[in-house]
């Protein structure tokens, strides 16, 4: 499953709207995956990390994540707004990966979390996950209400909460919730590239 994002094109996947494109981040997006990070306020980075951590630490983090992981981000012209993880393999059981997301502060409640849901939910899909594991502080309500609308149940597992989305549920339920803006085609890529269905979502 690694393999097939060893070679992400760099290039916009899909475009949502006019405002904001999405595509699979990479080991050159380190920079950029940082500086967002950092951007978040503090409550928004707590619940990020469920508490705080070092630059050492997301140093390390962000190097694992952009070469081990699903990552994808979520774009106002060129400056990342948004970002969904998939990790999967190591101490997580097969068919199953653990999802992550951030979002600007200033970009909360505008329907990018739901955006980059249904995005993530196709490539589980396409990469053979059929669990999506959503782990997050007890305060995080924005986080557990997403899960929640892709049919998540949360469980309280001391200060965190933990649920898990059926992959093909998830996505029968974001295609009930299908929003108006249009998904177009990705662009074309070279060989090795992962391939996204279209429409995505």
């Amino acid at each position: 499953m690694l393999l097939k994002f060893l070679f992400k094109p760099r290039q916009p996947q899909l475009v949502a709207g006019d405002d904001i494109k999405l595509r699979y981040l990479g080991p050159s997006d380190a920079e950029a995956f940082r500086a967002h990070i950092h951007e978040l306020h503090f409550e928004d980075f707590r619940d990020r990390f469920n508490g705080l951590v070092s630059d050492e630490w997301l140093d390390r983090y962000i190097a694992r994540s952009l070469n081990q992981a699903i990552v994808i981000g979520a774009f106002a012209d060129d400056h990342l707004v948004a970002v969904a993880e998939l990790h999967t393999g190591g101490r997580i059981a097969a068919g199953q990966g653990e999802s992550a997301f951030s979002v600007a502060s200033d970009w909360r409640h505008k329907g990018l979390g739901t955006m980059l849901l249904k995005v993530l939910l196709r490539a589980a899909s396409e990469n053979d996950v059929a669990t999506i594991i959503v782990e997050t502080g007890a305060q995080n309500h924005a986080m557990k209400a997403l899960a929640r609308r892709f049919g998540a149940r949360m469980q309280f597992a001391g200060d965190q909460s933990i649920g898990r989305i059926n992959v093909a549920d998830g996505l029968r339920l974001a295609a009930r919730r299908m929003e108006s803006a249009k998904f177009l085609a990705p662009a074309a890529v070279a060989e090795k590239t992962p391939s996204v269905s279209t429409p995505l979502i």
